[in-house]
């Protein structure tokens, strides 16, 4: 027990070395995309209202900079408060990709149909070369991964009712769980379904519209240039959605750095690492702020070398020797209830998940409560009444690509090889619209392949 109170004080001044090392390395890289138009900063709309987030994250760094310890509790403050909008923002982004999928998956098995094909489909001879693929690691987990994709891409000949049945017994496992690993499970189904809260800002009116359209758009009825032109809408939004979702990753990667030194500086600093990695973090605010106003400035290289090149060759082992001592604070943790809820806990395990590679995780520290029955049919029935008012009204080839996108979520719901191989065999013979056979087989085979 003592050697684990004792890797507390190493530990923080770890985290505060790496945390210096992550802000330069990823304010850097943030900093170079946003001049380079990586995330797409001059289309306006969305990419415009995240630019402010990138000034409000600088100028609180360069405010600490200059002021040090005495801007601690208000840069503190300002960055908890600037975390908690990208999380929501990168939620809200999350549900329109959401969206944008489903229509994907339909549209995608729509133009297959449109192919001239000179050799007929055959569902057996493509299921057998479907098990080979997916049963040719002896990894279980890895089978488990390639039986999930398999039953989100092939399709869908489920009914309503097994459908159903299969979402209820899988939120049954989580009777034994915490709340948080439930409500877990409930977002990722709502999430999977398209089925989240749609945000209202105007940010978003665009990708609003084309959802709208898409709705009353009757992809049955589509002939072949309609189908490609919806394809080309559908994946510019994706785009433009994707390069919001890697800007917040990178902004959110920054944030979480800065948040754990101005955490740590105070009472766990490096001084050798704060010492060279401090001039290379101002120099690229500075150069930020210029960018912001528009004017060309020259990022100072000489202000960088030094940092990056001590960075060389530390960051890897430094990482291994957290993992270690973090394993220790887990025990401690375990043993002395009391050290969690002091003033010195709290910093460590604060410090602790702002490192993890979790980059959006939840930060506030909450009692675990245990999943009782009510709860569990409580959530079970409000995510399947969600599901089904979502689905009614819908055409099949939408409930399908629902249907396909949730069973992803899913644990995996075969006992035998047998039952896998059946139902292969039963979605492709049951498909009578070759051409989208022959579109979920081909997606399946390039996902299964990594392509």
């Amino acid at each position: 027990m003592k050697s684990e109170k004792n890797a507390i004080a190493p530990l923080c001044k770890a985290y505060d070395s790496l945390a210096w090392m992550n802000l330069t390395a990823h304010l850097y890289n943030l900093t170079e995309g946003i001049r380079d138009g990586q995330f797409g900063m001059e289309k306006g709309g969305l990419s415009k209202e995240l630019d402010g987030i990138y000034g409000r994250l600088i100028t609180e760094i360069r405010d600490y900079l200059e002021r040090g310890d005495a801007a601690r509790e208000s840069v503190l403050s300002a960055v908890a408060k600037l975390r908690a909008e990208v999380v929501n923002r990168s939620e809200q982004v999350q549900v329109f990709t959401d969206s944008l999928q489903i229509y994907e998956y339909i549209l995608n098995r729509l133009e297959y149909s449109f192919r001239q094909e000179d050799k007929p489909f055959d569902d057996e001879e493509e299921a057998r070369d479907l098990l080979r693929t997916i049963f040719a690691s002896k990894d279980p987990t890895e089978v488990n991964l390639r039986i999930q994709m398999m039953v989100s891409q092939l399709p869908v000949r489920l009914t309503k009712k097994r459908f159903f049945d299969l979402l209820k017994d899988s939120f049954s496992i989580y009777g034994n769980s915490d709340v948080d690993a439930l409500l877990g499970f409930r977002y990722r189904i709502l999430s999977a379904a398209a089925m989240q809260e749609e945000p209202t800002d105007s940010v978003f009116a665009d990708y609003r519209k084309i959802l709208s359209a898409l709705t009353v758009a009757d992809a049955a009825g589509m002939d072949a240039d309609s189908c490609k032109e919806w394809q080309e809408h559908i994946a510019d939004s994706a785009d433009a959605l994707n390069s919001d979702a890697d800007y917040l990753l990178a902004v959110q990667e920054c944030i979480n750095a800065f948040y754990t030194v101005a955490l740590l500086d105070s009472d766990s600093a490096d001084e050798e690492t704060k010492g060279l990695m401090l001039p290379a973090v101002g120099a690229i605010a500075e150069f930020g702020l210029s960018l912001l106003a528009g004017r060309q400035e020259e990022l100072r290289e000489s202000a960088l070398a030094p940092a990056f090149a001590y960075m060389e060759g530390r960051l890897e082992p430094l990482s291994e020797r957290v993992l270690k001592d973090e394993a220790k604070i887990d025990a401690y943790c375990e043993r002395e209830e009391g050290f969690r809820e002091s003033e010195e806990g709290q910093r460590v395990l604060l410090a602790k998940k702002l490192m993890s590679t979790s980059s959006f995780a939840r930060l506030t520290e909450e009692s675990v409560v245990m999943v009782d029955r009510e709860r569990l049919e409580e959530v079970t029935k409000e995510v399947m009444g969600i599901l089904e008012r979502g689905m009614e009204g819908r055409s099949k080839a939408y409930n399908r690509s629902i249907m396909a996108s949730v069973l992803k979520e899913l644990p995996v719901f075969f006992n035998s090889h047998t039952e896998v191989m059946n139902y292969v065999l039963q979605s492709l013979h049951n498909c009578s619209n070759e051409g989208e056979k022959r579109g979920a087989v081909a997606m399946l085979k390039n996902l299964l392949r990594g392509e």
